[in-house]
């Protein structure tokens, strides 16, 4: 394990929330899949140093802000900063919100292979066109790595080319069907790449700041009242959670 996770995890252990174990309490947690990574480290020793179980649900940032407008009850949110500034005007949220990390999108590849040269538009154009499958989410369900990469693709006039070998995974998962051999090339962002073992992640167009996407927590406005809530959203804010963050390819505040 990284060592900057395990450091991270050893101050949770320690009592860094500030909750002892045996408080028994739950927090519905809905995220976006760009932090599920850090999240499934980060969560079980919350819980086990809190006692406190989380029901966490994995979404695009889109399908989280249309889940949370359409009703669905939830204690902390994490999803972009305007659908979070969004939900504090309407009262569904209390603020401030907390801005928590910035993600690229990045290209995934078989651990062992060579690195791809991708500096140029040309070279990272020879290479998806040299590529026999590349996996990604399905734009459609409104992914930012999916959609990036779409966009991206048409500007530089290869998405009909690349159209018949895209193979569709659920969100979050573009690298997994390359670490399964079921893809040559996968596509997400970095921070969903990295924690998937035998890939490797290359940054696309790192300078491109259309390439990154950035994440922010709320608290729901019925969780105000939450100990439990109240301490996840301060341990998710934390230095040892920025450094799970970092570890995970992704930048903070």
């Amino acid at each position: 394990m990284h060592k900057a996770i395990a450091g991270a995890l050893a101050l949770v252990a320690s009592g860094l929330l500030g909750l002892s174990p045996g408080s028994a309490a739950e927090v519905k947690l809905i995220s976006s899949v760009g932090v599920k990574g850090v999240l499934d480290l980060l969560v079980p020793a919350f819980e086990k140093a809190s006692g406190t179980k989380v029901d966490a649900v994995f979404a695009t940032s889109a399908a989280v802000k249309t889940r949370i407008e359409g009703g669905e009850a939830f204690d902390i949110a994490v999803l972009s900063p305007a659908a979070a500034d969004a939900f504090i005007e309407q009262g569904k949220a209390t603020g401030p919100r907390v801005d928590l990390a910035k993600a690229g999108c990045g290209i995934a590849i078989r651990a062992g292979m060579p690195t791809p040269d991708l500096s140029s538009d040309e070279r990272l154009k020879a290479f998806l066109l040299n590529a026999k499958s590349i996996s990604s989410s399905d734009p459609a369900g409104g992914g930012f790595s999916a959609i990036t990469f779409t966009k991206l693709a048409a500007t530089m006039g290869i998405a009909d080319a690349l159209r018949s070998k895209m193979i569709y995974a659920r969100p979050g998962e573009g690298a997994a069907p390359v670490a399964k051999g079921e893809a040559d090339i996968g596509v997400g962002l970095i921070s969903e790449i990295m924690p998937v073992h035998g890939v490797v992640a290359v940054p696309l167009r790192p300078d491109d700041p259309a390439t990154f996407i950035s994440f922010a927590a709320v608290l729901s406005s019925a969780a105000k009242g939450s100990d439990a809530a109240k301490a996840l959203l301060a341990y998710i804010q934390s230095p040892a959670a920025k450094e799970v963050l970092k570890a995970q390819g992704m930048t903070t505040p």
